[in-house]
Formats: structure tokens, C-alpha cells, sequence
């Protein structure tokens, strides 16, 4: 169950620890405040296009300068981890199927790129666009594949009326199974890539 937390903050450097939030909703300065509190050290933008129409302080070039004052690094991996990709291999029905880009060199590159981040003592945070890590693919794509290689994942849940939560992969997947509604773990995966996936037009 994901814990609601007044005022999140960490103890110090977890080096099997990898965190995901996402902005939609939440001010700046209260992102950038949640960010300190973990003591990240990179933000790592999942998103395919880093730009927000309705959130500008989220474009890229904006967040990036926003964080670098409080020394935080910002990367945008819409290579290795983005949403929509232009290979149409990856995709089963006109959608991103996460399990075939999952196994590519660029996505795998990607984990490979975490794992030596993480050696050399950054605390990463994913980023992207929704609230609810359920309805978003740094979840049931990045969060999935980077837990199946032995990095734990927290969700930071950051909500509109001000309340946060963490919830751990666990917590996560229990949740997962229930949004579903089906029993079998890679089913439930499934059904939601099937639901949030990058669709082709």
C-alpha cells in the first residue's frame, strides 16, 4: 500500500534504489523540493517529446536550468526509454509493444547506462507526465525492465491537493494486479501496455 508521506525525505545514498515521479499537476517549486528531500542527483526525462503544453516550466530547456541551481542534472532518454519510438519493429498492432522494445540495444542500453550511473553514486529519478505510475510507461515499461536487473524501484506519487506517497514495486504490482483485474502478473503487464501504450496513426 503506497504510504503517505508529509515530508519525504531519505536517511542517504541507496545504491540499489531507482525513483519515478511524475509532474502533471504539481508546481514547480514543490517538484524541485520533492527532488531535494530524496537527494537526487539526476533526473533522467523519459518522455519522447520533453515539452509540456500546459506545464512550461516542464519544457526541457527551461527544467533543466530550473535544477541546475540546485544542483541536480537533467538528461532526456527518449532514445533508450521514451514512449513512442519510430522503428516500426516494436510495435504489435499499431501499438509500442514494451516487451519487444524492451530487448533492443537501445533500451538495453539504457539499463546498462543506469547500472554504471548508479556505480558511480548518482541517485536517478525517472520522470514523466502522469500522476499515477499505473497509467504511465516509466512504470510498466522502465520501472519493470530496470526491477527485473536487481535495482529496486519507488514510485513517488505527487498529487494535486499536495499530498505525496511513495510506493515501492511490491506495493506497485499488487496495484497493478487490481487496476487489471486478472491474477497473473505478465498478463497484467500486458493488458496495461495494451491500454497506455504509444499508438500509431
Amino acid at each position: 500500500m503506497a504510504l503517505k508521506i508529509a515530508n519525504i525525505k531519505i536517511k542517504g545514498y541507496n545504491k540499489n534504489m531507482i525513483y519515478t515521479i511524475g509532474y502533471a499537476g504539481v508546481t514547480i517549486d514543490r517538484f524541485v523540493q520533492i527532488l531535494k528531500n530524496m537527494k537526487i542527483s539526476l533526473l533522467i526525462d523519459v518522455r519522447s517529446v520533453p515539452k509540456s503544453q500546459y506545464f512550461y516550466q516542464f519544457n526541457n530547456n527551461l527544467l533543466s536550468r530550473i535544477l541546475a541551481n540546485v544542483d541536480i542534472k537533467y538528461e532526456n532518454w527518449k532514445d533508450e526509454f521514451g514512449a513512442r519510438q519510430d522503428n516500426l519493429n516494436f510495435y504489435t498492432d499499431n501499438i509500442l509493444d514494451y516487451g519487444k522494445f524492451a530487448k533492443s540495444q537501445q533500451f538495453q542500453s539504457g539499463i546498462s547506462k543506469i547500472k554504471e550511473l548508479k556505480n558511480r553514486g548518482e541517485n536517478i529519478c525517472l520522470m514523466c507526465a502522469e500522476i499515477d505510475p499505473i497509467n504511465c510507461h516509466r512504470a510498466i515499461l522502465c520501472g519493470k525492465e530496470i526491477s527485473a536487473n536487481g535495482i529496486n524501484i519507488t514510485h513517488i506519487i505527487a498529487k494535486r491537493n499536495g499530498e505525496t506517497y511513495i510506493e515501492n514495486q511490491k506495493d506497485f504490482e499488487k496495484r497493478l494486479l487490481q487496476t487489471t483485474k486478472v491474477n497473473n502478473l505478465s498478463e497484467a503487464y500486458l493488458k496495461q501496455n495494451k491500454k497506455i501504450g504509444y499508438k500509431l496513426t
